[in-house]
């Protein structure tokens, strides 16, 4: 049975709060920037790299909030979670990208930084002292690394479940392939969870058939331009061998773009549960200009687009089971995460 999915009515004031964490124009001082410039280049060679230690954070009044922290990349090796602060680097103010990198270079004339750096962390009201060697790598590949690194299997009693992290979605056919060659390996586990939280990327109707078994059940979509154009119409077919067994999918404030179409569409099966906390609404695109010769990004809201005949940005999909997890909360345990398990296990 397919179950209506319901998009997020928020107060302008909910909206306005939603957008002033997301800046509407990034320049090269902000992490955001080469994640979405190594997503939107057409050629490998155009991804800006840059040294960085595979996390995503935010601004806060002692330092920088850590709200994602990337699989297998040095962050993550040492030790360093989800709610800690980053307080300083090298006896600096941490910067995301200037801690690891040449202020006074452009971002294309970024090398590898081969000194480890001494960082201050404040986890509660703890301080712990990490020496860290960044990565020099575009965000575009460390996300889909990152992704291979976060599969899972677990049992739980007698059933077996799967564990992927979807990192950034891509278009990119090798990268379509490997996500297949994935999910096929883990056809065996009696439920699985695609974790999109903090998510970035861009959809494809491929994504989409390694669950559908007919492209004829897709959202029908009005208003579409720049990279949405591709999906505005989908042509009903068979799909061979899709994954069909119960899904749970994690969301939150910070899956954006591809990620959130990808949620919304897999919430019409009646096998798959949604959890977490709203996602963000953003289904536009980013424009790069030059200012003086510095690059900047624009974004440029899907305001016109129509999804299933409504509105979805600055909106985004409400899960069906809501589950709080702030950014600062450091008590151990993930809830979203827990509540994923018990929801598989009551289907499975």
């Amino acid at each position: 049975m397919i179950r209506t999915c319901f998009l997020l009515l928020i107060s302008l004031a909910g909206i306005q709060a939603s957008w002033a964490q997301r800046p509407s124009t990034l320049d090269a001082s902000a992490l955001d920037f080469y994640l979405i410039q190594a997503f939107q280049a057409r050629t490998s060679t155009e991804r800006l790299p840059l040294n960085h230690i595979g996390v995503q954070v935010q601004e806060s009044v002692s330092g920088y909030l850590v709200t994602a922290v990337l699989e297998g990349y040095p962050a993550h090796d040492a030790g360093i979670n989800r709610g800690d602060i980053i307080e300083s680097v090298d006896d600096q103010s941490y910067h995301p990208v200037y801690s690891f990198n040449e202020p006074e270079l452009a971002a294309e004339e970024f090398g590898a930084d081969s000194l480890e750096h001494e960082l201050v962390v404040r986890r509660g009201q703890n301080r712990m002292v990490l020496s860290l060697l960044p990565v020099f790598e575009n965000l575009y590949d460390s996300y889909r690394t990152a992704t291979l690194n976060s599969i899972q299997e677990f049992s739980v009693g007698n059933k077996v479940i799967g564990y992927i992290r979807l990192w950034g979605l891509s278009r990119n056919s090798n990268d379509l392939l490997s996500l297949s060659n994935i999910i096929a390996q883990l056809d065996h586990c009696d439920g699985l969870i695609i974790d999109l939280r903090n998510s970035f990327g861009y959809l494809d109707l491929q994504h989409l058939d390694l669950v559908f078994t007919d492209r004829s059940r897709y959202f029908d979509m009005a208003g579409a331009s720049g990279s949405l154009t591709s999906l505005a119409s989908s042509i009903g077919s068979n799909i061979d061998d899709p994954y069909r067994k119960p899904i749970a999918v994690l969301v939150n404030a910070d899956t954006r773009g591809g990620p959130e179409l990808f949620a919304y569409q897999l919430n019409k099966l009646g096998r798959v549960t949604t959890l977490g906390t709203a996602s963000a609404g953003q289904l536009g695109d980013y424009r790069m200009e030059s200012t003086d010769s510095t690059p900047v990004l624009h974004y440029q809201p899907a305001n016109e687009l129509l999804i299933d005949a409504l509105p979805f940005e600055g909106r985004g999909l409400v899960p069906d089971t809501r589950v709080e997890y702030p950014y600062q909360q450091t008590t151990r345990g993930d809830p979203q995460y827990e509540a994923a398990v018990n929801a598989l296990m009551g289907t499975i």
